[in-house]
């Protein structure tokens, strides 16, 4: 099949997969802060109570997650999407209606159930499927999209609150919600043997027809789920996963309570919020760029180094100019689990069986989220400032360093195939 003059389907799907993030973890995980102080004000909770809302949808997404792969394998993936999305947008308008913070938390498991479907571990699965060659910059260009939402929509959540209300707010983010996620309801394709192609990178390899090539082109490299988690490394990954998302969303959760906290007007720490989630488009874009330039070692060292100055200059800055360039470092926190997980899965155990080992993976993915948002909220109401979480984050990022180091030393799954390979010889031999 000729397509040199045409555009590669899967970059179309890459589009759509960063609409769809603009729409969903944009609004519904890297906007929620702006609800955090309304809500509690009406409902009459505190900043606790609230947190507990975020860990539902967390807790909704760990529990979902690894059940990604079996789903998919036994419906139909666009039909599974497009149930989820719509799902997801409907739950989080009926926020708008929830007079009793109870009602938030079976919301919020609601809403966390629909996006675990429609959500980054999937676009990071359906990017797997569909590039060899660039992955990383594919999966980096989708997620931006969870960036470039919280850029868009914090400040627009924040207008919409002061005019309307956080109620209509609910109903008008809602409806965006499903509005971005339309193109990829209307263009997905699970893999590209679908619709008789290869994933990119490996048709010219082929010198097969599309739908040939699309069907060798599944046979990837790696090791299967029931192996990785008898590995020590498994679990090296998982603390890696849970440290660098608890670490990030610990603070971001909390961010825009946090800079009123310390004297900004709501707008202008609602424009701090928007320089965070440029920082992390940007971090996601270019980290996944890059990790395809330099590889996963390097780019894991440079991108959680950064993620560490990051959360200590946010801290400690008090200028106008300082706070913004912590902002925009803390960005590439917030980023940093979303790009290094599924790189370093890949790494470690290859994409075989990718959808299972990452969505295992993911339990810790989202275990983070759903307990580190509730401590910020307590460690807050229990001393009246941040500090303490400040401090414990950084520990926990400064900690994923060190084990991500001495796990990627290792040299991931190829390592251990050449190993194997040279064992196999070796007794062939005697």
């Amino acid at each position: 099949m000729e397509r040199k003059n045409k555009i590669f389907y899967g970059w179309l799907l890459c589009l759509s997969g960063t609409l769809m993030l603009i729409g969903g973890a944009g609004i519904v995980i890297n906007s929620a802060s702006q609800f955090l102080k309304p809500v509690c004000e009406a409902l009459h909770v505190s900043r606790g109570q609230f947190s507990i809302y975020l860990s539902m949808v967390s807790v909704a997404s760990m529990v979902f997650s690894p059940l990604i792969g079996k789903v998919f394998e036994k419906w139909s993936p666009r039909i599974v999407t497009i149930c989820a999305g719509s799902f997801m947008a409907l739950m989080w308008t009926c926020l708008s209606f929830a007079g009793d913070i109870r009602l938030f938390y079976v919301l919020g498991f609601l809403i966390g159930a629909g996006s675990a479907f429609c959500g980054m571990v999937s676009v990071n699965i359906l990017m797997n499927n569909w590039f060899h060659a660039s992955k990383g910059t594919a999966m980096g260009i989708a997620l931006t999209g969870s960036g470039i939402g919280s850029m868009i929509f914090n400040p627009v959540a924040s207008r919409l609150i002061e005019a309307f209300g956080y109620q209509t707010a609910y109903r008008c983010m809602g409806l965006f919600i499903f509005l971005c996620a339309v193109p990829m309801f209307l263009l997905y394709r699970y893999k590209p043997a679908d619709i008789g192609l290869a994933p990119l990178g490996l048709e010219a390899k082929s010198g097969e027809s599309g739908e040939k090539a699309g069907h060798q082109g599944e046979a990837q490299e790696g090791i299967m789920r029931s192996e990785a988690v008898k590995t020590a490394d498994m679990w090296a990954l998982c603390f890696i996963i849970f440290g660098l998302s608890a670490g990030s969303m610990g603070i971001f959760t909390q961010l825009a309570a946090y800079f009123t906290d310390v004297g900004y007007e709501q707008n202008t720490a609602a424009g701090f919020v928007s320089v965070a989630s440029f920082g992390m488009a940007f971090g996601k874009l270019f980290f996944g760029w890059l990790n395809d330039k330099i590889g996963t070692r390097w780019n894991f060292t440079l991108m959680t180094s950064l993620a560490v100055a990051g959360i200590i200059l946010l801290f400690i800055a008090r200028s106008t100019i300082l706070t913004m360039a912590g902002a925009a470092l803390f960005g590439i926190a917030v980023a940093s689990p979303f790009v290094l997980s599924p790189q370093i899965t890949l790494f470690t155990f290859g994409g075989k069986d990718f959808p299972n080992i990452y969505g295992f993976g993911s339990i810790f993915l989202f275990l983070g989220p759903s307990l580190a948002p509730p401590l910020s909220g307590v460690i807050y109401d229990k001393t009246g400032s941040y500090a303490p979480a400040f401090i414990l984050y950084t520990a926990l990022l400064s900690a994923v360093l060190v084990t991500g180091l001495l796990l990627l030393a290792k040299g991931g799954y190829r390592k251990r195939s050449e190993y194997r390979q040279t064992e196999s010889v070796n007794k062939t031999a005697v």
